[in-house]
């Protein structure tokens, strides 16, 4: 299959087998989509269907284990120097773009999970001049509409500042977690990246989680640029550092991965001396969004990884190979 489209972040692809695929990120190959198998139909019976259709979500828990473990593609990535799970695209059978299926709601609501999903998007287009698309479960329309969230997906980075600020300024309407939710969410979080829970609820905030109207949504952010990942320069894994690192803050952190430049940084330990500069914090675990766009001082233990070629190093954290971890600095 030739893709005319270029898929972006939290666009959908249905495979040939009827499965649904997650696209992650905005850098991919011409063969080969980033990104992993979320459903496949099911002979049970599950809170998610279609025509008839039942399906069964095989990535419970969002990590890179996970997730590696439910697709069977891989592809070794210079730029990463790590194989990643990717969905051919011999596989696919049709993309399903979130900004589409926001347009489909403005003329045709079905239940009452899609009369909230657009309630959102005229809040948000209204007030900031921006139209979210439509992720998650409602994008193949396989959502329950008594259990399901409303996830959405802003495109451009100024786009996204604009909607980010927006979210945040109406905490009356996006409201964020009560206290007992925001345990909860805390709970798993710490389970799945070894924080504490004190230290979790440090990156919550509503303008990536929370509850309009009684039902809980996501929204996530990127600038809505395609790249091939292939043509960008490779680095080189060495071992686990860690260090405390300014970080500047940066709208390039809302994409996936997350990405912010180090602005100083102190090594705390490292498996060799490190032969470049520090200069840029990549993380794979969406819970250090918010610290990376609005930046700060951070304890990090993550991957070294340098390019002889662009004589620089970085730090990714959210990796399979180490438990990596990105904590407020407290001084």
């Amino acid at each position: 299959m030739y893709l005319a489209r270029k898929p972006l972040d939290h666009y959908y692809a249905e495979l040939r087998d009827k499965s649904l695929a997650v696209v992650s990120g905005n850098w991919h190959t011409n063969f080969c989509l980033v990104g992993y198998v979320k459903y496949k139909p099911s002979n049970r019976p599950s809170q998610w269907s279609k025509n008839g259709i039942f399906y069964e979500r095989l990535v419970k828990v969002y990590s890179a284990q996970a997730v590696r473990e439910h697709t069977a593609w891989s592809l070794y990535v210079p730029f990463f120097d790590t194989d990643v799970p990717c969905i051919p695209v011999r596989e696919i059978a049709a993309l399903l773009d979130p900004v589409a299926r926001s347009i489909e709601l403005l003329s045709v609501v079905k239940d009452d999970l899609e009369k909230i999903a657009l309630e959102m998007l005229l809040d948000i287009s209204s007030s900031t001049g921006v139209i979210p698309g439509v992720t998650g479960s409602i994008l193949p329309g396989i959502h329950n509409p008594l259990l399901s969230d409303v996830d959405l997906v802003v495109y451009g980075s100024a786009e996204s500042r604009r909607v980010v600020e927006y979210l945040e300024e109406n905490k009356g309407t996006y409201e964020p977690f009560s206290e007992e939710r925001l345990k909860t969410w805390a709970q798993n979080i710490a389970l799945s990246t070894g924080l504490t829970m004190r230290e979790a609820m440090m990156f919550y905030r509503n303008w990536r989680r929370g509850v309009y109207r009684g039902r809980e949504y996501s929204v996530v952010f990127n600038d809505g640029v395609y790249r091939d990942v292939l043509l960008l320069p490779g680095f080189k894994s060495i071992g686990l550092v860690e260090v405390i690192a300014e970080i500047s803050g940066d709208l390039s952190a809302l994409n996936y991965p997350s990405r912010a430049r180090v602005l100083s940084y102190r090594v705390v330990k490292s498996p060799v001396k490190v032969p470049y500069d520090l200069t840029e914090v990549i993380s794979y675990e969406a819970l250090y969004t918010t610290g990376l766009y609005e930046g700060g001082f951070f304890e990090i233990r993550g991957l070294l990884q340098c390019s002889e070629y662009l004589n620089t190093c970085r730090v990714l954290v959210g990796v399979r190979e180490y438990e990596s971890t990105m904590r407020y600095y407290k001084g």
